[in-house]
């Protein structure tokens, strides 16, 4: 959607936005100020970690997020990489039932929320990914598999961002998804198991 705005926000600390020009400067203010706000937490093993992993980042961010984050939900060296794009969105290729769940967000309308999991160096990872289409345009909200102990904690402050995420159009109009074809969006809104 040329010309859409995606915006967002989370009530909880710890969302830090990685701008799309994010290089050496961003790395080292960031580190400053995560160093600042976790005070007596920081270890000195810190300094060489932490902008490691803010270095990360950059390399982590999508030509096609309009919102990345880092989300470090506590005082030490741990994140997670959520992904908000805006684009195309082919409908014939969407997730169904049982991969998918119907999901609905506050200021996009109904979609899909997708969990899934990877088998990384001997663990297993979860992951799980959101979207909302209408037209062949839409919203995804993509959040990189971790270790399920560090996901689970954190999906009320992912589904708190995801409920807050509006799409405005060129026209100023609000983006609204439709229902993704799945059973429980039949006529009756009911389905069944053979």
């Amino acid at each position: 959607m040329s010309g859409a705005t995606l915006t967002g926000e989370s009530l909880s600390p710890g969302w830090l936005l990685v701008p799309a020009d994010a290089g050496a400067d961003w790395v080292r203010d960031s580190a400053a100020a995560l160093r600042a706000g976790w005070g007596r937490a920081w270890q000195e093993s810190y300094d060489r970690l932490v902008p490691m992993m803010l270095d990360a980042a950059t390399e982590h961010r999508r030509e096609e997020d309009a919102l990345f984050f880092q989300l470090w939900p506590t005082d030490a060296p741990v994140c997670v990489f959520v992904h908000a794009a805006v684009g195309r969105i082919d409908a014939a290729a969407l997730p169904a039932a049982p991969d998918a769940i119907g999901y609905e967000a506050t200021g996009l309308g109904p979609g899909l929320q997708v969990p899934f999991t990877q088998r990384v160096a001997g663990a297993d990872v979860w992951g799980v990914e959101y979207v909302f289409h209408d037209a062949g345009q839409g919203v995804t909200v993509h959040v990189e598999p971790t270790l399920p102990e560090i996901l689970a904690p954190l999906m009320p402050m992912i589904h708190q961002f995801v409920q807050s995420l509006q799409l405005t159009g060129a026209d100023g109009r609000p983006f609204v998804a439709v229902a993704p074809p799945l059973p429980e969006n039949g006529p009756d809104g009911s389905w069944r198991v053979a």
